[in-house]
């Protein structure tokens, strides 16, 4: 018996050893394979949307991972956490897996959310007095009893950060920040502490290049050196220099690496514009028909930055050329004297009307106080207009003065924008005129962005003509409404009085559109809208009525309409077809 002991316990103690470790491997071989499954998906138990989603964006670099207590690990500690970017520290986390799939179940037991306490924020230095930055602070995105959220919390730190810089702190330090969580009493506290070091002011302007404009570069600035910095100055500074003729390329920015003695050298780089420019355009209307545009632009004739603008346009039934000579008094954008003239002729543009215009025109623009671009004019204009065999020629001198006032946030798509113009204009038979009248107008529109992808554009235009007999008053200065700028599914100028079969004009206008756009793709929107409207004499006719449907296609130099309208008051229902450029106001 003490043989066989010692046997087993030798050679075949071995074998014995081998044979328990083989079978012991392969009835573990299902809880292996068990425990070794991948998580390729994520499945949520009952949870706000807004949780689940933070969750689900900071497990995706976890996925498609074979399971292991060290994932599992993982997991746990990166929902926890997901959870308390948002504010919920109160959580209860499990983990399991969906029964035959590849998918991870979370579901959470969620208590009450951490919420602010106080938001402490005391800043040192010049900006401590800055009124602009304590109305900043007003405004920055965690306040007392909101759940507290760490992206906002991160946010108003950069809040901070670039209010200060915008506002020439440069030399701004941190001295403290802190986000400090009392789980037990559910509460938390921000603490931010900083240090806003001197504000700076604006240094020499110093060109990069040798330019024709030099002197208005210099003139344009809406600052002196030694005043006090502000980012929103150079916004502006640089938004002038583009409006000139004269540069192709411009860039502004405070040389901040040649700071000191509180001075921000401020630089500009320019590039101007070729000696000639050359634009070509085209396009389609139901109105016209098929159109192109060709402008010729000489941007500096003389050393005190002289410039020329010419223009031709040719459609089916219309044609017409334009020029116009600039003299800027001040600065070449919004004081200068201008000469402009002109020759149109019009082939039954307005049903069965053929007319031929010239004129001249001498203007002095300048800018009020309250930003109003303010133009007096003097215009000399010939028309002779053919109607049913019938040839009238008129002559007037016509002086008149005009308001308008553009305002946009968002450059060439804007999410924010107003637009107005108002214009009067008289003309006497005793000032070598064919008639007396005095004519006013108001133009009106409106642009609102809400949300993401929703805009609103509204237009009114009115206008009234006080003269004696409008039939003495020159064809191309009577109301009309109709076409795409004004009533779409209408014909262009169809919509006004008519004596014995001929259309005649109004002497009274107003008009009035709504449009609602939808961006359904980057750079793709679709449009709705109606319009609505009349040119009268006595207001006794219904009023016009224009919907339809359009698609705007969102260029670098705007966006590209195509409008497809019915005119639902008229009898006949036909469509009308228009393809637009340029901005919706």
């Amino acid at each position: 018996m003490l043989h066989l002991r010692f046997c087993l316990g030798g050679k075949y103690l071995k074998l014995f050893v081998i044979l328990v470790t083989c079978c012991c491997f392969i009835f573990s071989l299902p809880t292996q394979a068990e425990a070794q499954w991948q998580v390729e998906a994520i499945e949520f138990g009952e949870m706000p949307d807004e949780l689940s989603k933070n969750i689900n964006g900071t497990l995706k670099p976890l996925l498609n991972q074979p399971f292991s207590q060290s994932l599992e690990n993982k997991l746990l500690s990166q929902t926890e956490r997901a959870l308390q970017a948002l504010g919920y520290y109160h959580v209860n986390i499990t983990l399991s897996r969906v029964e035959q799939s590849s998918t991870l179940k979370i579901e959470a037991e969620i208590g009450e959310p951490i919420r602010w306490k106080s938001i402490q924020i005391e800043i040192k230095g010049e900006a401590n007095k800055d009124s602009f930055l304590q109305k900043e602070l007003s405004g920055i995105p965690i306040k007392a009893n909101d759940i507290v959220n760490h992206d906002n919390y991160e946010q108003t730190k950069s809040v901070l950060e670039s209010s200060l810089i915008s506002k020439g702190y440069f030399d701004f330090k941190w001295l403290s920040h802190r986000l400090e969580i009392y789980k037990q009493k559910n509460f938390a506290v921000a603490k931010l502490k900083l240090d806003s070091g001197n504000r700076y002011r604006f240094g020499k302007v110093e060109v990069s290049r040798q330019s024709l404009a030099k002197k208005y570069i210099q003139s344009l600035a809406p600052f002196d050196e030694n005043t006090l910095y502000d980012e929103s100055l150079l916004s502006e500074y640089n938004l002038a220099l583009n409006k000139t003729p004269y540069f192709s390329a411009i860039k502004v920015y405070p040389q901040l690496q040649n700071r000191k003695n509180n001075l921000v050298p401020i630089r500009i780089e320019v590039v101007d514009k070729p000696a000639n420019t050359f634009e070509v355009g085209g396009g389609f209307s139901t109105e016209i028909g098929a159109k192109a545009r060709f402008k010729w632009s000489k941007p500096w004739i003389t050393e005190d930055g002289h410039f020329f603008d010419g223009n031709l346009f040719v459609a089916e039934k219309q044609q017409r050329i334009t020029g116009s000579y600039s003299i800027p008094v001040s600065n070449p954008n919004d004081d200068l004297w201008r000469v402009t003239t002109g020759y149109a002729l019009e082939d039954e543009l307005t049903d069965g009307v053929n007319s031929k215009i010239w004129n001249v025109q001498l203007q002095r623009q300048w800018l009020t106080s309250s930003n109003w671009v303010r133009t007096a004019f003097i215009k000399r204009e010939h028309e002779t207009t053919t109607q049913a065999g019938v040839t009238d020629k008129t002559e007037m001198l016509i002086p008149g003065i005009s308001y308008a006032k553009k305002q946009a946030v968002g450059g060439v798509t804007p999410s924010w924008g107003q637009q107005t113009l108002i214009s009067l204009e008289f003309a006497s038979d005793d000032l070598i005129s064919s008639t007396t009248l005095f004519k006013a107008q108001w133009e009106q529109a409106w642009l609102r962005k809400f949300a993401l992808k929703h805009w609103f554009i509204a237009r009114l235009d009115a206008g009234a003509i006080v003269t004696d007999d409008i039939n003495e008053v020159p064809f191309n200065l009577r109301f009309f409404a109709g076409g795409d700028q004004s009533i779409r599914g209408f014909a262009y100028q169809s919509v006004a009085p008519f004596e014995e079969g001929k259309i005649v004009g109004g002497k009274y206008l107003a008009t009035a559109s709504i449009e609602y756009n939808y961006q359904f793709m980057p750079n793709w929107r679709l449009a709705l809208f109606v319009d609505s409207g009349t040119a009268t004499n006595d207001f006794s006719e219904s009023w016009a009525v224009g919907a339809g449907f359009g698609i705007r296609y969102i260029t670098p130099v705007g966006p590209i309409r195509l409008d497809h309208a019915w005119g639902l008051s008229k009898e006949s229902k036909s469509t009308r077809l228009s393809i637009i450029i340029g901005p919706e106001i």
